[in-house]
């Protein structure tokens, strides 16, 4: 891997390089608080016959800018950068931060981005109840005050709330992160992403108008990556990006990692990007890789959870019972199986319709013979001398009145 700085539009970029080859590139972005270390354990594993690049963010890190730190800015501080490094299009993966700029850059340049992915970061709505620290770090001297008097202390609590892995943060990356972000000019230019971030919404907030969104975002394939024990922004979030990118943008979740899944869970999201940039896709009997959840997100429904109905990235199947891959595979076990229970469910149908058969006779000669017998006893009584005395000439025969209260028999 190479360490250098490159010049581009307003920016001088700290750029981690490594990898040749004719493959498309891949542009990693990085999140807050962090720096294009995040990516170290991927690069090599990225680097296959391609060119990976790994700046530092306009003023974050090693990289300087002194701003303005809007999206569209920022976006064209990383265009010019592509262009420097020989031009688009790229793949693009971005966290946090990185992976908002990354969704700004593939709608706003979209002749620059072929494949784009994106990890814990959102796109048009913000869960800002449990991301407290975006309005936060949009006030005025407050967040300042914070950074200068709890220096490293801030860095490592603001990893700690979003990290859920078991894998600890290598203590040497840490080091770097809480020494990039207690330079006043780092921390200047991270709060005025967050500033520029929340200020057209404030504006529209009180104006009682609904801010613009983000221009919509067009790509060859897209992937939404998302830690599923993030506290900050949970899954939900993560859906709605899914929707809003569209029905084929496939959402590839971690279990057990937080909100800096790229650090907690580096060789699932290595596995997953690998196959998710691959330039031919993976063989459709391949096994699914263990421990990611894959799914599309339905337009207007929450996850389903069913691994039925689960598609698959790259080629890779993820869902379908152990049956069902076996028939995909071309087994015949399935088949026999489907058979003896249609030939079990024909035999059983055909013993109970012998049986109704059977029932309805019986009921049948039962009913005949019940009849026969009320007819002789009929029979036997009008050939019986009645027992009343004759009413006489001229009088009406009396009848018995009917029961009211009596049915049909």
């Amino acid at each position: 891997m190479s360490v250098r700085t490159v010049a581009a539009a307003d920016t001088s970029f700290l750029l981690r390089e490594q990898g040749a080859g004719d493959g498309v590139p891949v542009l990693l972005l990085h999140g807050v608080p962090e720096t294009s270390s995040c990516w170290k354990r991927l690069l090599p594993l990225l680097a296959d016959g391609r060119r990976v690049l790994a700046p530092d963010l306009p003023g974050l890190g090693g990289s300087s800018y002194s701003g303005p730190y809007d999206v569209p800015s920022l976006v064209a501080q990383l265009a010019a950068l592509v262009e420097s490094e020989g031009g688009g299009p790229v793949d693009v993966v971005g966290h946090d931060w990185g992976g908002s700029l990354a969704l700004g850059l593939a709608g706003a340049r979209p002749d620059l981005v072929r494949r784009l992915a994106v990890a814990n970061a959102p796109y048009r709505h913000v869960p800002l109840l449990r991301a407290a620290h975006i309005p936060f770090f949009a006030l005025p001297l407050a967040p300042e005050a914070l950074f200068r008097l709890g220096g490293r202390r801030v860095v490592r609590l603001m990893l700690g709330l979003g990290w859920r892995s078991q894998t600890p943060l290598d203590p040497d990356v840490q080091a770097e992160y809480e020494a990039a972000y207690t330079r006043p000019a780092a921390v200047r230019a991270m709060l005025g992403y967050y500033r520029e971030a929340a200020r057209p919404r404030l504006a529209a907030a009180v104006r009682r108008e609904r801010p613009a969104g983000p221009p919509r975002v067009r790509a060859e394939r897209m992937l939404v990556l998302w830690g599923a024990r993030d506290p900050v922004l949970p899954i939900s979030t993560g859906e709605t990006v899914v929707r809003d990118l569209g029905p084929e943008c496939v959402m590839v979740t971690v279990p057990g990692a937080g909100h800096f899944v790229v650090e907690e869970a580096p060789d699932v999201v290595a596995d997953v990007l690998v196959d998710f940039l691959a330039e031919q896709a993976a063989s459709t009997s391949a096994a699914p890789p263990e421990g990611p959840e894959r799914h599309r997100v339905a337009a207007a429904e929450p996850i389903q959870a069913d691994a039925g109905d689960l598609p698959s990235v790259a080629g890779v199947p993820v869902g379908g019972t152990p049956q069902e891959q076996a028939a995909s595979a071309g087994g015949d076990a399935p088949t026999q199986a489907a058979a003896t229970k249609a030939r079990a469910k024909a035999a059983g149908s055909k013993a109970a319709a012998k049986k109704a058969a059977g029932a309805k006779a019986a009921g049948t000669k039962a009913a005949g013979t019940k009849a026969a017998g009320a007819k002789a006893a009929a029979t036997k009584a009008a050939n019986k001398p009645s027992a009343r005395p004759s009413a006489g000439r001229g009088a009406a025969a009396r009848t018995p009145p009917s029961d009211p209260t009596a049915g049909p028999r």
